[in-house]
């Protein structure tokens, strides 16, 4: 467990989701290429210089939005958008690309505007901060704990699968807030 707390008279739990999905399953917009002799952490991994250098002159040609991935690795991987400072236990590993057509396309444009470039940064931004937070193993889940029909606590609900344990925390209390309101909303028909 990472996280208890109390909140409106219930309990919450935090705990780690040892079985959190990878995020790259998803549907994605970016596709992030990456050349690593130990880690397999993109949606398309190279063995060879030629072929990484190949698919990102591609996505150049096709005038797509191409960024640095570095990684950086010590006790640890984490990956990101920006340049770590350890010159020894980090650099590039790949590149991240916003493909321009998926980007017109899902967002039902006609050119590729810079309103919907700086869009693009933000998807990538946030693609790239999710799966580092599954690399890092930074996926949560939570149980809510209330008093039971015998006076003893109960598990109430349960979910897992959140990126972040600040996500968890904020699905947990909304939960714990439907549970007041319903409780309120007994009450007043009970009177």
């Amino acid at each position: 467990m990472t996280h208890e707390e109390e909140y409106k008279g219930y309990k919450i739990e935090i705990h780690q989701d040892e079985c959190g999905g990878s995020p790259r399953e998803w549907d994605n917009i970016c596709i992030i290429h990456t050349g690593h002799k130990r880690y397999s952490i993109g949606d398309k991994n190279y063995n060879d210089r030629e072929s990484i250098d190949e698919a990102f002159h591609e996505a150049k040609e096709n005038g797509d939005i191409v960024l640095p991935l570095y990684l950086y690795d010590h006790s640890g991987i984490t990956i990101s958008l920006s340049p770590f400072s350890c010159p020894w236990d980090s650099g590039q590993v790949g590149f991240v690309v916003v493909p321009r057509l998926k980007m017109i396309e899902e967002f039902g444009k006609k050119n590729f505007t810079l309103k919907l470039k700086a869009r693009a940064l933000e998807i990538a931004e946030s693609e790239v901060n999710t799966l580092d937070q599954f690399i890092r193993g930074e996926v949560y889940g939570y149980k809510v704990f209330g008093e039971g029909d015998d006076g003893d606590r109960e598990e109430l609900d349960s979910c897992w699968g959140y990126y972040g344990e600040e996500d968890a925390i904020t699905e947990a209390k909304s939960i714990v807030d439907y549970y007041v309101e319903e409780k309120e909303k007994e009450c007043i028909k009970s009177s």
